[in-house]
């Protein structure tokens, strides 16, 4: 796979976990069209429904369906095919799902995009969720720790023809040394440093991310519990602008 050049405004992800249509209007307002991304996650699809997508596409944004699909390979077909129909532009899926069930998502979602003419979306692999660390992996029966976790998860992913890793800051650096760069990384777990990491034990910063090599990172408490969002974003695209000069 080789990867389109990202302009700035991609490679910040904004992440908006709110349950009501009213309340995401107002805050795909504040950002102010200022990044290309915004990831809608599980709370926001339960809580408001799929045209949710929609919502924010035709406000100018692309979408990250954060879907984290994990079931059997026919299932997860079933249910890419019905994303896709969307027209979100990356979905994620788990990787501990296993490598069949990620080739039937990403076969799934070349069909549903080959027959509505549209560009497939990128299927992005969630390696271990940034709220665990070795001793929540431990108590669940993984022996080799969260970063030989990680490499094993997101070898798995890219054999299997995912085009991107989910993974937090720590691993990003890892993952390119031994997988290369000819495929995304998207960090969540990003905190300015005098932010709180709330539930999430593996964090860093924006800064540190993008040194170690991810492509894009996601961030929402940082910037939604602001008040003022789009001064917040800018806040972030900055330091990655600055980031991306040093790297």
């Amino acid at each position: 796979m080789k990867k389109r050049k990202l302009k700035l405004a991609d490679r910040l992800i904004a992440v908006i976990d709110v349950n009501k249509k009213s309340t995401l209007s107002k805050i795909l307002s504040g950002i102010g069209g200022k990044v290309s991304t915004v990831k809608l996650g599980l709370e926001m699809i339960y809580g408001a429904g799929t045209d949710v997508v929609d919502i924010a596409r035709r406000s100018g944004y692309d979408v990250m369906l954060d879907t984290k699909l994990m079931d059997i390979p026919s299932t997860i077909r079933g249910a890419s095919l019905a994303i896709a129909a969307l027209g979100p532009s990356i979905i994620t899926i788990h990787t501990l799902g296993g490598k069949k069930m990620i080739e039937a998502s990403k076969e799934a979602l070349k069909e549903q995009s080959d027959r509505d003419l549209a560009i497939a979306p990128l299927l992005f692999g969630v390696t271990v969720l940034t709220s665990l660390d070795d001793g929540d992996l431990g108590e669940m029966g993984f022996k080799d720790g969260y970063k030989g976790t990680v490499i094993r998860l997101a070898g798995l992913a890219l054999d299997s023809g995912a085009d991107g890793i989910v993974c937090s800051p720590g691993e990003v650096r890892l993952l390119r040394e031994e997988f290369g760069r000819d495929f995304f990384i998207a960090t969540p777990g990003i905190r300015l440093s005098e932010d709180s990491a709330g539930d999430q034990k593996r964090v860093n910063t924006p800064e540190e991310a993008i040194s170690a090599g991810a492509d894009m990172v996601i961030v929402g408490r940082s910037i939604m519990q602001k008040p003022d969002i789009g001064a917040a974003v800018d806040i972030f695209l900055e330091k990655i602008k600055s980031a991306l000069k040093a790297y």
